[in-house]
């Protein structure tokens, strides 16, 4: 199993913490993790490798040169670090065909391989989604997109590596953000969204991508069949995902009702 990150030394903790939560749903397993990096130092892959401890999981670095985002627009709670992910066709290796992208705030809650299994052969990637109603419609019109397709949520990607180095090069990326910087109110998500939007596999984000706010939506009875509570969560979630501004390692009284997974796999 391939999995890739992409972070700078400020979430080096909560990607132990994700290692931890690997290790733990995944006994056994064999994994190649590939970091992309561009300031991580000597002492953060010490701390990864030591997570990391007793399992059979390879760290691969792989250097990305500051200055290649240095322009694109990034937001206040991300860093450019969240766009090389954008580079993976090209800084990976070409016997490399198929990665689950994970933004290191997430923690995982149940055995990968259900996850990592889905059939992507037809796609380039398979993503949740996390906006619903207006909020949703406003992204899909702000980028032209399809006003009846899906917005998914970048954190979580399965991504076919084949699929995707045909789709796209990086002089394509470059050029898409370099034209299109003042749309891009989400970053690299948006360039996502828009280079893929005919290539992508919307999946269940109540399973593969579960954050407070998408678990607070589907709390409600309107969702109907497709309800959920903590219970559920704890029965059926694959990845709980910490984004936005409240993060459970930053807050002594985290306010999320997913915070308990965090607590859970942190002193593990």
């Amino acid at each position: 199993m391939n999995i890739l990150v992409s972070l700078n030394s400020n979430y080096i903790y909560p990607l132990c913490v994700m290692f931890n939560s690997i290790a733990k749903t995944n006994p056994g397993e064999s994994l190649d993790v590939y970091v992309a990096y561009s300031s991580l130092t000597d002492e953060d892959f010490a701390k990864m490798e030591r997570a990391l401890d007793g399992t059979d999981f390879r760290i691969h670095p792989v250097f990305v040169k500051d200055e290649l985002f240095a322009d694109a627009p990034i937001l206040s709670r991300t860093s450019k670090e969240t766009y090389y992910r954008l580079l993976i066709g090209d800084i990976l290796p070409e016997s490399v065909h198929k990665i689950l992208y994970l933004d290191p705030d997430v923690v995982i809650n149940k055995n990968l391989n259900e996850l990592y299994n889905i059939d992507v052969s037809d796609y380039v990637l398979a993503g949740g989604c996390h906006l619903f109603g207006l909020v949703e419609m406003g992204n899909l019109a702000r980028l032209g997109l399809n006003p009846m397709g899906s917005y998914i949520n970048a954190g979580i990607l399965l991504i076919n590596l084949d699929n995707w180095r045909k789709a796209v090069t990086l002089k394509d990326i470059f050029d898409f953000i370099n034209k299109k910087h003042r749309l891009l109110l989400l970053a690299d998500q948006d360039v996502i969204n828009v280079l893929f939007e005919k290539h992508s596999l919307v999946i269940d984000e109540r399973k593969y991508n579960l954050d407070e706010k998408t678990f607070k939506a589907y709390s409600k009875k309107k969702f109907g069949e497709k309800q959920i509570d903590l219970d559920w969560v704890r029965r059926n979630t694959t990845v709980i995902h910490y984004n936005g501004k409240h993060k459970p390692w930053l807050e002594e009284n985290y306010g999320g009702k997913l915070g308990e997974y965090f607590e859970k796999y942190k002193n593990i």
